[in-house]
C-alpha cells in the first residue's frame, strides 16, 4: 500500500487553526461578519427549538398561520445561514466571491423583513387570541415560550438587517 503525500500548500498549519489544515477558513469566524453568523445560527436554533418543543403544539390550530409563517421563516433563514457559514468555513475563495456579490445583501434584507413581519404577526395573534384564554386558565409555559420566540425574532430581524448593511458595504468596497 503506497502512501500519498499531500502537497505543502494543502496542509500548512495556521496560527488560528490549532494545527488543522489551512484548507479550513477558521479566521472568518473571528471577524465581525463571522461572529454575526454565529449569533444568527445560535438565536435561530433557539427560536426553532422553542417553537417545536416549547409546548406550543396543542395551540397550533388556535394560532393558525402565524405559527407556520414564523416557523417557515426561522427554518429557511437558519438553513441558508448554515449553508453560507459552512461554505465560508471550507473556502476562502467562496467567502470573497459571495460576500462581494449581491446575494448576502438581498438575503439579509429578505430575512430581516420576514423575521420582523412574522414576529409582528405572531405577537398580534398572541395578544388578541391567546392572551384572553390564558387570563382565564392558570399560567402556562406556552405564553412564555412563544413570547420569547417572537421577541428573539425581532432581535434576529435587526441582526439580519445589520448583516445586510455590512454585506452591502463589503460589496461596494467600503
Amino acid at each position: 500500500m503506497q502512501m500519498v503525500r499531500m502537497p505543502n500548500y494543502y496542509c500548512q498549519p495556521t496560527r488560528l487553526s490549532c494545527g488543522m489544515c489551512s484548507c479550513l477558513n477558521i479566521n472568518y469566524f473571528t471577524t465581525c461578519y463571522g461572529l454575526l453568523k454565529i449569533v444568527e445560527i445560535v438565536l435561530g436554533s433557539f427560536c426553532q427549538y422553542m417553537l417545536l418543543f416549547g409546548s406550543t403544539t396543542k395551540y397550533i390550530p388556535t394560532i393558525g398561520t402565524a405559527y407556520e409563517s414564523y416557523l417557515t421563516t426561522v427554518a429557511g433563514c437558519l438553513m441558508t445561514t448554515w449553508v453560507i457559514s459552512i461554505s465560508y468555513l471550507f473556502s476562502k475563495k467562496t467567502e470573497v466571491l459571495v460576500r462581494s456579490s449581491l446575494f448576502e445583501c438581498i438575503f439579509g434584507i429578505f430575512a430581516s423583513i420576514c423575521f420582523l413581519s412574522s414576529s409582528s404577526l405572531i405577537a398580534i395573534v398572541i395578544y388578541t387570541i391567546l392572551y384572553p384564554v390564558f387570563m382565564v386558565l392558570p399560567f402556562s409555559s406556552i405564553i412564555s415560550s412563544i413570547i420569547l420566540a417572537y421577541a428573539l425574532g425581532f432581535v434576529l430581524g435587526i441582526v439580519y438587517a445589520v448583516d445586510a448593511y455590512w454585506a452591502f458595504k463589503y460589496c461596494n468596497g467600503y
